[in-house]
């Protein structure tokens, strides 16, 4: 996870999915999961900042995702 403060009014995040997933598909399903725990948890985020998370395989539901990348942002500081 890469982390850049702009100061901006909202956060923002990026996912980069790394090339040891099995397919395209594989990458895409983790792109989405990735991207829905974001839309759950980015009214918690403080504002102004830029995320990056790398994204590897490993991670099949929601709940997994979500909770690793609240994890993520607790360690950062990153939460309201």
């Amino acid at each position: 996870m890469q982390i850049l403060y702009k100061g901006e009014q909202e956060s923002r995040a990026a996912f980069i999915a790394v090339r040891s997933f099995s397919g395209a598909v594989a990458r895409n399903r983790a792109k989405r999961l990735a991207r829905e725990s974001w839309r759950l948890l980015r009214h918690s985020v403080k504002p102004g900042f830029d995320i990056v998370f790398v994204l590897y395989p490993g991670f099949a539901v929601l709940s997994d995702c979500r909770s690793a990348m609240q994890y993520l942002l607790h360690k950062a500081d990153l939460l309201r």
